[in-house]
């Protein structure tokens, strides 16, 4: 693999100052919902001592993601990006001040936990289309890989990071202060994004006026063109069947006679090689064969998935579960790439809106999967079966979809000079 990866790209940051606050406002996020996501589990938890209480909290975030992602995606493909991203991410902070308030009272209720739930997940999926959308306009459809690996470095630091500070400032200050640092974390993103100039879409291919027939837009070219449905598809293949962690407490305590700490180091391993994934991914942005090396990074993360299930012992999980990260990381990177290169701009809104939506749906479905399995069989058949099923899948679509086969991120396949990466640092 050392062929197609190296050192992380950072041409991305170095040359587009668009680039530059975009990245500074999807950090400060990573961070702050790095935090909110331990604070506010361990207040629900706290105040209902009910695990379904707060697999219920993740899904009324999850509803109305779902339905604001279809809405973000069109309004991102029809009115200027830049105002959908400030106005979604300025009400976005309502939220964390919600919780803030809440954890002041005497007495906190979990009524206001849910409504801030609500206002999160729908914010966060007005706006999300809108954020990756903009990207191949601030780097060069050259650099979009450099860009997706800067972005889960981000990503995952925040995914490390963000509990520790939780904990560390729970503990000490209480929740009403982890609320307050994630206020604060969630005002920087409307700033740094009112920094960058107007962003509006490009025209639609098909000349339509600002309809919410439009939004269909999105899934006819989807249909019409095999390489970015099957870049879709084969992530939740993989999402589905080779995502193990809702079985990590049952395999760590059962199989591998882990107490708490062995549960908190699996549970941190795949974040820790994914930022390894990320941090080496520098060569895929002009890879000549960036879809066969996806396939590869599949492969490898359902054969991490197979090989966590027959892991005899703590250390063997471990490498298993960041060798899992790692591929994740990269398949990902190089993922967003061709999927942001083979779209058009004009339905590029739409297009990532079903994309997060899969990223959304994919994970909570494979959670359903594995922890099925597991009850009628065991937490290590259900590993080997969803990693070796995720093999048998990703050879499918090796054999089916050629055109993901021969997909390429090489430099002279790029036809779009207008969006050279020279012309970036102006925006």
């Amino acid at each position: 693999m050392s062929a197609a990866f190296g050192l992380i790209d950072l041409t991305p940051l170095r040359a587009s100052r668009g680039f530059r606050l975009l990245y500074a406002a999807r950090a400060a996020s990573f961070l702050a919902f790095g935090i909110l996501g331990v604070a506010v589990s361990v207040q629900m938890y706290t105040l209902t001592e009910s695990s379904l209480q707060v697999a219920l909290l993740n899904a009324a975030v999850a509803a109305p993601l779902a339905l604001a992602l279809i809405v973000g995606g069109w309004l991102a493909d029809r009115f200027d990006r830049r105002a959908v991203m400030v106005w979604s991410r300025g009400v976005h902070l309502l939220a964390s001040l919600i919780l803030a308030g809440n954890a002041a009272r005497a007495e906190p209720g979990i009524g206001p936990i849910y409504a801030a739930a609500v206002v999160g997940g729908a914010t966060f999926g007005f706006g999300m289309p809108a954020m990756m959308a903009v990207t191949p306009v601030l780097v060069g459809r050259a650099h979009l890989a450099g860009a997706a690996a800067l972005t889960a470095v981000a990503a995952q630091i925040g995914a490390i990071a963000g509990p520790f500070l939780a904990g560390a400032i729970t503990a000490r200050a209480g929740l009403t202060a982890s609320y307050g640092v994630v206020a604060a974390l969630s005002a920087l993103p409307p700033v740094f994004l009112a920094l960058l100039p107007p962003l509006p879409p490009a025209a639609s291919p098909s000349g339509e006026a600002a309809a919410p027939a439009g939004a269909a837009e999105g899934w006819r070219f989807l249909a019409a063109s095999p390489l970015v449905l099957g870049l879709l598809l084969i992530d939740l293949v993989a999402l589905v069947l080779a995502v193990p962690y809702v079985l990590l407490p049952e395999f760590a305590a059962q199989d591998l006679g882990s107490g708490i700490d062995g549960i908190g180091l699996l549970y941190a391993a795949p974040s820790v090689g994914a930022l390894i994934g990320a941090l080496g991914s520098g060569r895929a942005g002009a890879s000549p064969h960036a879809g066969r090396w996806l396939l590869v990074c599949v492969a490898v993360w359902a054969l991490a998935c197979l090989g966590l299930g027959l892991s005899r012992g703590l250390a063997e999980a471990l490498l298993c579960l960041a060798l899992l990260g790692a591929a994740a990381s990269l398949a990902g990177i190089l993922r967003a790439a061709l999927i942001q290169r083979a779209t058009p701009d004009a339905v590029l809104g739409r297009v990532s809106s079903l994309w997060v939506l899969e990223e959304s749906i994919g994970p909570a479905l494979g959670g359903m999967q594995a922890g099925a399995t597991a009850h009628w069989t065991s937490p290590r058949f259900a590993m080997v079966a969803g990693g070796g099923l995720a093999l048998l899948g990703t050879a499918a679509f090796a054999g089916l979809v050629p055109s993901l086969r021969r997909a390429s991120l090489a430099p002279e396949t790029v036809a779009a000079p207008g969006a050279a990466l020279v012309s970036a640092d102006a925006r």
